[in-house]
């Protein structure tokens, strides 16, 4: 099945759009994220107001805003809450498209033009960006393409990619969300709180929806690589046990039917014991923290009542690949599987 991007006809109108960027203790980051910023919201016809939502930071960011940032909209979240104080927020807006930024990065001019006029086209959920290293001289997010092999789930990346396409998911610091059916999903799950997997989890929940998620290259951002969320987790080694954790919980929430996540339980301590005794520490100490978590994903998945089968749509998604050279990256080989 092939996929075309539609673009606005002519008799269509833009839709409505605000940014919201998270930031807590971040000045330092919004001093390069916000000029760009504002030099891209004023090349959306009609406007698009600037929302950032502080997550009751302990320095002087507030301040600072009010002070030299006068035309951004500061909201002040009940608590310190990560990605989920967004929640809240979304449901509070009127527009019809709410792109979701991280704080830690700069923007391309025409970095929301190019997303906007996907909405047109009444099943795409989400668009999510092109985003480079901080200099420009990496991709890090490309196409999203993913496969159920062994009783896992791998998820890899298409760097290659040159043209709008399908992709798995969007990313929750870097991606716009039709405003209406984020609310009817329910937001980003705070079961992976505090943070991580919880972008592909409502992506793959929009997905057996019949929704659809594009990738955009010519929306181009750039992204000082897990800066802020590593400063407030503890550093690399406890983000990576993070990243397993909700790996396991992802899988167990949404992945296959039944029969998929009986076998995935059932191996699931032969792969810690296997990783434990690699020194894949990573993966072993992630999955335990799982643990305690399981009863309510499993608790989640039986409640679903869209599961438009995921073979269908991971297939749908593989067949749209425009690729140069052979840039397949896996980012999740942590676990021999």
């Amino acid at each position: 099945m092939s996929f075309t991007v539609q673009p606005l006809r002519p008799n269509s109108s833009t839709p409505t759009c605000c940014v919201l960027v998270l930031t807590y203790n971040g000045r330092s980051h919004l001093e390069s994220c916000l000029p760009s910023l504002l030099r891209a919201v004023r090349k959306v016809p009609g406007g698009c107001p600037v929302v950032v939502v502080d997550n009751r930071s302990t320095d002087e960011t507030v301040d600072w805003l009010r002070r030299y940032y006068p035309e951004v909209e500061i909201l002040i979240a009940e608590r310190n809450d990560y990605l989920f104080s967004l929640n809240r927020v979304v449901a509070s807006r009127s527009e019809d498209v709410v792109v979701i930024l991280n704080n830690d990065m700069h923007f391309d001019e025409n970095f929301i033009l190019a997303m906007l006029p996907h909405f047109d086209s009444a099943d795409i959920f989400a668009v999510t960006a092109r985003i480079l290293d901080w200099e420009g001289n990496q991709i890090t997010t490309g196409q999203r393409v993913a496969e159920k092999r062994h009783a896992w789930f791998y998820k890899s990346w298409r760097l290659g990619v040159q043209e709008s396409c399908l992709t798995l998911d969007a990313c929750g610091g870097g991606a716009a969300f039709r405003r209406s059916m984020y609310m009817e999903l329910g937001g980003f799950d705070p079961l992976y709180r505090p943070g991580y997997w919880e972008d592909t989890d409502i992506s793959y929940r929009a997905w057996r929806r019949g929704w659809k998620i594009v990738y955009e290259p010519g929306s181009t951002i750039y992204h000082r690589i897990s800066a802020s969320f590593s400063e407030q987790k503890g550093g690399a080694s406890a983000v990576t046990r993070l990243i397993r954790r909700n790996e396991v919980i992802f899988a167990v929430r949404n992945v296959g039917g039944w029969g998929f996540v009986t076998v995935y339980l059932a191996l699931l301590p032969v792969r810690m014991v296997r990783n434990a005794i690699m020194k894949n520490h990573a993966f072993w100490q992630g999955a335990l923290q799982a643990l305690p978590r399981i009863p309510a994903a499993l608790a989640r998945r039986a409640t679903d009542r869209h599961r438009r089968s995921d073979d269908d749509f991971l297939q749908e998604i593989e067949q749209r690949v425009f690729v140069t050279g052979n840039n397949r990256t896996k980012d999740y080989e942590l676990s021999k599987n």
